[in-house]
């Protein structure tokens, strides 16, 4: 593995981390500060939503071609 790919792992290591830092505030603002039903059913949907778009970066990601990437 050469030092741009794991440089580009190392990225989006931190992006990963970076969004479900956002993922974790925004979730627990929902459930802690909401007042009724509502905002915790909202709080379901989009940590549900997260989770799909996360599972589909991460397999975007695990299919990107990181050599022909490197090459050009």
């Amino acid at each position: 593995m050469s030092g741009v790919a794991i440089a580009l792992n190392a990225i989006m290591f931190a992006v990963y981390l970076i969004f479900w830092g956002a993922v974790f505030v925004i979730f627990y603002h929902l459930t802690r500060f909401g007042v009724g039903t509502q905002p915790k059913r909202f709080a379901a949907v989009f940590f549900i939503g997260s989770v799909i778009l996360f599972g589909a970066s991460v397999i975007l990601f695990a299919n990107l071609d990181l050599a022909s990437l490197i090459s050009k």
